[in-house]
């Protein structure tokens, strides 16, 4: 093709005083006069640009419109595109090659392997296949642990600690393995706190109960109320559940894999309504009915119990009405109406199972929507239903010192409002004070936690802060040496201060 070398040279010649040569790479908004003159010329020689008018990929460009003193400010290239972590919602693992099949289902994770290995390889696999942040690597690390996998940070075990001799050597799965931090410990002197398959009593595959577990206490201690910390653990551990579905790591605890995936959706349903339903509890009604009826003295809760749960200060008219409005839209024996002889007659704090949530029907709406046409601004009643809750037991690690005998009371029916009875869910438990009134009306005190459907305490949470213990070579006090510790305690001293 035909070269225009004199057409430039004549343009960088003609160019007037106030024209400045820059890059064309900073300056986007010359397409359009780069455009109008493509069709002048079509061939250019090695020395030239794309573009009439550049010269050695410079552009002359005038600027004796633009104001004196300022500077043009061109376009900043945009940064590299941010690579995926797979944890985005809709992230997708690139499908396998028949190789990266053959190999998984022949190589790693065949199914006369060793859970134990199949498990240990998957968890250091999903790690190298995803970029996790630091809260996500603590979420998923404690997770482990209570899975018994040990994932403590082991020193000098970083590739820069490995010879240049056995990097060339080793595969990548061989340097991974080096390297992993997650490890099954095997060895007799491994750590107690652990699984070690050479020593597996009391522990069980059970993916289920770990989801559970640390859904209900380790990641509400670790979140600290910051729900969308939470929602980071929850999907950090769905995520990798799902990795061990889709890579087929375990067949034979399919079901359970399935019931834990269902365990992190219950998770991020529930908890949220729970957090809601704290804030809400016990509600008007119940504010009312500790207002107007309980005010005598055979109130068994220590005087602490009720100085930690503070009553609002309702008027008693105001109690009255909201008390004596839903007694009367679900009607009952004559002597359940609220009046001032009504007394307590139990007081206890336990924890409840809810077994029933019922709404109020459109009878009951219909009936709360005239009562309240006659009342005005506070007075008005919000509609309320009813749970029904028997005694339970729930297992929190704490040591009650007298074991508590097995809940065998009849169910009771507590009056909440409809707002808060959407917010629970038949399975939940609560830990509540509770009133029982001489007219058989139950009234909550106080509401200590709502714990979820999944609720679950581990026994390994108790391992976290263990230590082994070690031989105290100091003499124990005794009948004949009572001070014998002490003794030695200032030997020791008064021999180090001789070598001073």
């Amino acid at each position: 093709m035909a070269s225009l070398p004199n057409l430039n040279s004549a343009l960088v010649e003609e160019a007037p005083k106030d024209t400045v040569s820059v890059p064309v790479s900073e300056h986007p908004e010359t397409s359009e006069h780069q455009g109008q003159n493509e069709g002048q010329g079509q061939g250019q020689n090695e020395g030239q640009g794309e573009n009439p008018g550049e010269v050695n990929g410079e552009l002359d460009v005038d600027i004796t419109e633009t104001r004196p003193g300022k500077k043009t400010k061109g376009k900043k290239r945009g940064g590299k595109s941010k690579k995926p972590t797979g944890f985005e919602e809709f992230f997708c693992d690139p499908p396998l090659t028949q190789d990266e099949y053959e190999e998984e289902r022949t190589s790693i994770y065949p199914s006369h392997r060793p859970f134990v290995d199949r498990i240990e390889e998957c968890v250091q696999r999903f790690r190298a296949r995803r970029r996790i942040d630091n809260d996500r690597n603590l979420f998923f690390s404690r997770y482990l642990f209570l899975g018994g996998v040990d994932s403590s940070p082991r020193q000098f075990q970083s590739t820069r600690n490995l010879g240049h001799e056995t990097l060339e050597d080793a595969t990548k799965a061989e340097v991974r393995e080096i390297t992993a931090d997650d490890v099954i410990q095997r060895g007799i002197d491994s750590d107690a706190r652990c699984y070690n398959p050479n020593n597996p009593e009391h522990w069980d595959v059970d993916f289920t109960g770990v989801a559970a577990g640390f859904f209900s206490e380790s990641l509400l201690r670790l979140s600290g109320g910051d729900f969308s910390l939470y929602h980071k653990g929850v999907e950090v551990v769905s995520n990798f559940l799902k990795y061990v579905d889709r890579h087929d790591v375990c067949p034979d605890y399919a079901d359970d894999l399935k019931n834990a995936q269902k365990v992190c959706e219950d998770a991020l349903e529930e908890m949220p309504s729970i957090t809601k339903a704290l804030g809400l509890l016990p509600g008007e009604f119940q504010d009312a009915g500790q207002a107007f009826f309980c005010n005598d003295d055979n109130d068994q809760l220590s005087s602490f119990e009720n100085q930690l749960n503070i009553e609002q200060s309702i008027d008693k008219r105001l109690a009255r009405i909201r008390a004596g409005v839903t007694m009367a839209v679900f009607p009952g024996p004559k002597h359940m109406m609220p009046t001032p002889e009504v007394t307590t007659t139990k007081s206890y704090e336990k924890s409840f199972e809810i077994c029933e949530v019922s709404l109020p029907d459109n009878q009951a709406l219909a009936k709360y929507k005239s009562i309240n046409q006659h009342l005005v601004g506070d007075t008005q009643v919000k509609p309320c239903g009813w749970i029904v809750a028997r005694q339970a037991t729930i297992l929190d690690g704490w040591d009650t010192t007298t074991p508590e005998p097995t809940p065998n009371g009849p169910p009771m029916a507590f009056f909440l409002e409809e707002k808060i009875l959407r917010l629970l869910k038949v399975g939940m438990k609560m830990s509540m004070g509770v009133r029982v009134l001489s007219n058989g009306v139950n009234i909550i005190k106080y509401v200590n936690n709502v714990y979820p459907t999944f609720y679950t305490f581990l026994p390994q949470e108790l391992m976290l802060t263990y230590k082994e213990p070690i031989p105290n070579p100091r003499p124990a006090p005794s009948v004949n040496e009572p001070n014998a510790e002490e003794d030695t305690l200032n030997g020791a001293l008064t021999g180090d201060a001789a070598d001073e």
